[in-house]
């Protein structure tokens, strides 16, 4: 099925639909718009689709939102509520009041999102303490989403791997970057490891995204190494032409980012 000829779905086929991702995945679009109502008006109007997932997204949103406007219906009629003296009165514009400024502001900050039949990346910007973090979510079509995995990566290895990605097309060696926290998981440690791997020519999809999480022990002073086997493993395949568009749009955010560190300290 073409994704511009995604039928409309109903007021109640949206009303359930399963959000993917996101800081309301695994919840209906009814219940993500009862906790903010922004954020199903940013779906609808303001979301760019990239593929068929974001168009079905959007199409939901959009449908929910002309349900709730929709007047209630009596006799198969839209009904005006009458006042007190039997009267239907005429309803005036009201206005709405504008969310406050911070309203829509995210904790991380968006840098870009890469979405796959079975999984979606985001990076985002955590580098106010100098990481960019990986968001990977697992899902399967209407069903929601089964599993999620973060992982913080140095500002450093994310600049060397945005090069790599964006001007070579591929990966010299493979990296793998151990992270984790002591109470990260109820109160024990938490071990987190990104892989970025290229499996070389020959395949279709070479660029291999994984984030893991799962128990850890802390050695040293405080680092962390996995403790047996994760228990979230989420992994993603890239082609090569989007692997490079990932890896364009990441150096430039970190170029742009650095330019305005050192603007700021003349």
């Amino acid at each position: 099925m073409s994704i511009h000829t995604i039928p409309a779905p109903t007021f109640e086929e949206a009303a359930a639909f399963v959000l993917p991702f996101d800081k309301f995945q695994g919840k209906t679009l009814a219940q993500a718009h009862a906790e903010d109502p922004a954020y199903v008006r940013w779906l609808a109007k303001q979301m760019v689709p990239r593929d068929e997932l974001g168009h079905r997204i959007k199409a939901m949103a959009i449908a929910y939102l002309a349900g709730l406007n929709q007047p209630k219906k009596r006799n198969g009629k839209p009904q005006a509520k009458a006042n007190g003296n039997g009267h239907t009165p005429v309803q005036k514009p009201v206005s709405k009041p504008s969310p406050a400024p911070d309203a829509e502001k995210k904790t991380h900050p968006r840098i870009y999102t890469q979405i796959t039949r079975s999984a979606i990346l985001h990076i985002e910007d955590a580098l106010a303490i100098g990481k960019v973090r990986l968001f990977m979510i697992s899902y399967q079509r209407g069903q929601g989403a089964k599993a999620t995995a973060a992982h913080y990566l140095d500002v450093e290895d994310a600049r060397v791997l945005a090069f790599d990605l964006a001007v070579r097309g591929a990966l010299p060696a493979r990296f793998t970057d151990y992270k984790g926290s002591a109470t990260g998981l109820n109160g024990q440690p938490l071990s987190r490891v990104f892989k970025l791997e290229d499996r070389g020519e020959g395949q279709r999809a070479p660029i291999v995204f994984q984030v893991s999480q799962g128990p850890g022990d802390v050695v040293g002073e405080g680092a962390i190494k996995p403790a047996g086997k994760p228990t979230v493993e989420i992994a993603m395949l890239l082609t090569r032409w989007q692997a490079r568009r990932l890896g364009h749009a990441l150096q430039s955010y970190l170029q742009a980012w650095q330019t305005k560190q050192v603007a700021g300290c003349k």
